[in-house]
């Protein structure tokens, strides 16, 4: 009998991120500026290739430098090296829209009727109660994590796998137990042994702080019911006229990073409790927030309180992973982007969202330890740090427009049966179309593509904006030109993008190597492929853009963009229903996300009208 492969079998036989060639990441970057900038502009950027690549040229220089950062680097070049710190610690702007996911649960078969009831207020509760379902939720949800855990602590998880190649399954590993920490400069997170040795759950109700012991004394993870009787006890505390309340510490989080660097450090010094308080809040396995009120059936709503909280209130926004759980019962996920990629946490959230919350939880009649209630000493300068950080994350808040598309006509089976496409391609030329009918131009565009076949992979650039992309969004406003010829540049143009993806995920984009290169400038070193302004403007991503699963057990997922007059995009491409989360800036005359959710309709019926005018009627084959 051949023996069970373990979560990390297959971790010392991954290859390592390949540097790749020289002539091919900077061939392939002047391909992307063609249909983005004119001839004059390519051809000066073609020529400083040209100077680049000479033998004795600064790009050899700098190839060869990495390389010897590749051969000094345990695991990966770029992320041994480079990335968590370029990418994530080192940028200064607040978590809260800017950096950290969103992700949305389905709704549990077991929530009561009258708590997501059209007849009962469309769901929404107001501020102050919490609820018994929300509780049993939270026990549920708190239990299937921590199962989840056991089966990544004993290796029992079975490893990922493509058809052709396994995967890495490091970034688990940086899932529990692990906070960022902010830091002057550029922010950390302590090294998390694996398996990690704490048992508490951090608890957030009301902006206080609570630990709940999630096992018992022989390491057996608690029952649902007793992890309920601890936050039951939690919510007991909370409403007894005696507690005393502390000050919102966590809205720190959600501040500029050297400001709550400066904050976290005044806190630091007011007394010892506050570093035991800090520790034991940074070392818990996870954060559950539970809100006392809820958004309702708004799926925009709900979208933005797991984004922002609207004020950034009852969050620890450094966790890793948050479960947020409205009084309603709805359940979502925030995470923080740095130690590993949203694609991670999420195959966790698909797998505890598989089973439904037990109605009649009981407890197991063994000792459970009472919550401990963990509390800060502050000042009336920690207030000032608090107040001044609401009003920021004020303008934050008011100024995120979030929303969330469901599109019911079809999904990935359709992409696939009558579209002929990758549903991955065909949905980024969507988005592409909806951008240019919407902006009337073409624009720079992000995806992310995976390179966990490599050991400790992380990401690469896709870059979708193509010569092809760009001929395909102009034909599809051409009326002289057939659904055939349109039909003709939908097949050119996602074959080109998915030949790119494929190139990407084998470690073979231009932008990590470019930006390797790059980093390793000596001062006093320059270029003019990396200060001409055509290098910055095809980063300019208007649209930033990521696939996540098919979503089955997710309402919606999403992120903020990266350039204020542009858009940050998830979309969960489904059998038979597409989901996205579109974030864009109110502040910016240019975009406008309810707009765009509608362009991004009327792309996907433009698309499929002339899929079916050639390849004939979709009909949808309904599960049995």
């Amino acid at each position: 009998m051949s023996r069970k492969i373990k979560t990390f079998d297959n971790q010392n036989s991954l290859p390592k991120l390949p540097v790749p060639k020289l002539e091919e990441s900077t061939s392939r970057y002047l391909r992307t500026l063609l249909p983005l900038l004119s001839a004059q502009d390519v051809a000066r950027n073609e020529a400083y290739v040209k100077d680049f690549l000479k033998p004795d040229g600064l790009g050899n220089v700098l190839q060869q430098r990495l390389f010897d950062v590749d051969r000094s680097s345990p695991h990966n070049w770029l992320d041994d090296t480079f990335w968590t710190q370029k990418a994530y610690q080192e940028w200064r702007v607040p978590l809260i829209v800017n950096s950290n996911w969103y992700l949305l649960f389905i709704d549990d078969k077991n929530t009561p009727k009258e708590y997501l009831s059209r007849d009962n207020h469309d769901g929404a509760r107001p501020r102050g109660e919490f609820s018994e379902f929300q509780v049993k939720r939270a026990a549920h949800l708190i239990w299937k994590l921590l199962e989840f855990k056991e089966l990544l602590d004993s290796e029992n998880l079975p490893p990922e796998t493509t058809r052709l190649y396994p995967l890495c399954m490091h970034q688990y590993r940086r899932c529990y137990g692990v906070t960022r920490i902010p830091q002057h400069g550029c922010d950390s997170f302590p090294y998390a042994p694996h398996p990690f040795p704490v048992k508490t759950v951090l608890i957030i109700a009301k902006d206080q702080f609570y630990l709940i012991e999630a096992y018992d004394q022989n390491g057996q993870i608690l029952s649902e019911g007793d992890i309920g009787k601890q936050l039951n006890d939690i919510i007991k505390d909370l409403n007894n006229k005696d507690t005393k309340f502390d000050p919102p510490i966590g809205v720190l989080t959600a501040d500029d990073r050297d400001k709550w660097t400066i904050a976290r450090e005044h806190l630091l010094t007011l007394s010892p409790q506050n570093r035991e308080t800090l520790n034991k809040i940074e070392d818990s396995l996870f954060a559950i927030s539970l809100d006392d009120y809820a958004t309702g059936l708004d799926l925009d709503l709900w979208a933005r309180n797991v984004l922002h909280g609207f004020n950034g209130h009852n969050r620890w926004y450094d966790k890793a992973i948050s479960i947020i759980i409205e009084s309603n019962g709805r359940a979502a996920m925030n995470g923080e982007h740095s130690p590993c990629d949203a694609l991670i946490p999420s195959n966790i959230g698909d797998y505890i969202l598989k089973d439904s919350t037990l109605l009649s939880a009981t407890l197991s009649g063994r000792p459970i330890p009472p919550p401990e209630r963990i509390r800060f000493v502050t000042n009336e300068q920690t207030l000032h740090f608090i107040r001044e950080a609401e009003e920021r994350i004020k303008l934050i808040v008011e100024d995120s427009d979030a929303v969330i598309l469901h599109y019911y006509e079809y999904g990935a089976d359709f992409i696939k049966k009558t579209g002929k496409c990758s549903p991955d391609a065909y949905l980024q030329m969507v988005l592409q179309l909806a951008y240019y009918k919407l902006h009337k131009k073409v624009c720079a565009t992000y995806e992310t593509a995976s390179t966990r076949k490599f050991k400790h992979g992380r990401t690469e650039t896709i870059r979708t904006l193509s010569v092809e992309s760009k001929a395909f969004v102009e034909g599809m406003v051409n009326n002289n030109l057939s659904a055939h010829e349109k039909y003709k540049l939908l097949q050119t143009a996602t074959k080109v993008h998915s030949a790119y993806t494929r190139d990407a995920s084998e470690g073979r984009g231009c932008d990590r190597h470019l930006l390797g290169l790059r980093l390793l400038l000596k001062q006093g070193e320059s270029h003019h492929l990396f200060s001409d302004p055509a290098f910055a403007k095809s980063q300019e991503w208007l649209l930033s853009t990521s696939g996540l699963s098919a979503g089955d057990r997710f309402n919606g997922s999403g992120f903020g963009c990266v350039y204020p007059d542009g858009y940050g995009i998830n979309y969960q491409p489904g059998s038979y229903v597409l989901k996205f989360g579109i974030e864009s800036k109110k502040s910016s005359t240019q975009t406008d996300s309810n707009l765009f959710r509608e362009s991004v309709k009327n792309a996907l019926n433009d698309i499929k009208a002339i899929c079916e005018k050639v390849n004939g009627k979709y009909v949808k084959q309904e599960k049995l």
